[in-house]
């Protein structure tokens, strides 16, 4: 009788193995690498997906999250910003994705649409140039997307959407702040620069004005408040105008503790309520004197505020419409930079 193999099935039936082929493994699709969404042509269609349900959003175990500004239809991505990674704090903002309302909500107001009907979007006439994309990286899965909408306030992902709310955005921006100021040494944030000069013709508040520098409001989106971040250096610069151009006459630099010292004095002095047309449209004349305060805060970011001190008091950022400056901003710039006409 031919031997039989030491190989059975409890049913008692051979099976044959050949000696030196490896069992049979499933194989893992490979992990892709997380990419941005390249314009708003990628994103879902937001009427067609269902909003509701407490269910959670995104899986937890997410490594890595990375913001995108995806450009809109028609809009150049050459003035957004790159890809922020964040990987320090991961958890906060997959629990926040995870928590956002149900259906869209007003401003900081947590309710569901009074109609009931989480399919009709309420969203604004509002132009924007991006959106945010918000794209999270696992170590054992393929990457997920959540699509935010600032006009429609709602986040889509895996054909589910919620309300949006801005603890999204404000979390991860403070997270990624944190971020930025644990891996950038003070002594490499360089200390701002005054221009020997500015064409008059700048310092005519027009509509179309480029406005002025402010890297700070990049990661701060809400501007709430204005510097978010304690300040390296600071730099002082006073000007006179001429009928070209001003011409730098003063400048003083604070490091450090002084640096510091002025951030509450400059969040304070940006209070909406305080809105200024002065120098503004249609008028618009240019300042017959004024100074320059800038700033860089521990990211490694700068900021740019002008003082117009003559005919008219505005204290100007960005290219927001200016506000009338407070008492105790112009104290300590004197402070620094001495009385007018000294």
């Amino acid at each position: 009788m031919a031997a039989r193999s030491p190989w059975f099935w409890p049913s008692g039936w051979a099976s044959e193995v050949p000696r030196g082929s490896p069992a049979a493994r499933p194989t893992r699709p490979a992990v892709e690498e997380p990419a941005c969404p390249s314009d708003l042509g990628e994103y879902p269609d937001l009427e067609s997906v269902p909003y509701g349900g407490s269910e959670p959003l995104v899986p937890e175990g997410a490594v890595e999250i990375t913001a995108c500004e995806v450009p809109g239809t028609g809009s150049s991505p050459a003035g957004l910003s790159g890809p922020r990674v964040l990987t320090l704090g991961v958890s906060d903002i997959v629990r926040v994705i995870n928590s956002l309302p149900s259906y869209q909500t007003g401003l900081g107001v947590r309710s569901p649409q009074p109609s009931g009907d989480a399919r009709e979007l309420r969203c604004t006439a509002v132009y924007r140039d991006h959106e945010l994309a918000f794209v999270l990286r696992y170590p054992d899965r393929q990457p997920v997307t959540v699509y935010t909408d600032v006009n429609c306030r709602v986040a889509v992902s895996d054909g589910r959407g919620r309300g949006l709310d801005t603890a999204l955005l404000t979390t991860f921006f403070d997270r990624y702040r944190t971020q930025l100021v644990a891996r950038t040494p003070p002594e490499s944030v360089p200390t701002p620069t005054c221009a020997g000069s500015i064409p008059t013709s700048r310092l005519r508040l027009t509509p179309d004005r480029s406005g002025l520098d402010d890297r700070i409001s990049v990661d701060n989106p809400g501007q709430s408040p204005q510097l978010p971040t304690r300040l390296v250096a600071v730099t002082a610069c006073r000007y006179e105008v001429g009928d070209s151009a001003a011409r730098l006459t003063g400048q003083r630099s604070e490091w450090m503790d002084a640096a510091e010292a002025l951030r509450p004095t400059v969040n304070a002095a940006f209070d909406r309520a305080r809105t200024t047309t002065c120098g503004g449209y249609p008028g618009y004349p240019p300042p017959t004197a004024f100074d320059a305060l800038l700033v860089a805060d521990a990211t490694g970011a700068t900021a740019e505020f002008w003082l117009r001190r003559a005919p008219c008091p505005a204290l100007i950022s960005g290219k927001r419409t200016g506000v009338r400056p407070s008492d105790a901003l112009v104290a300590a710039i004197d402070g620094l930079l001495g009385p007018p006409g000294r």
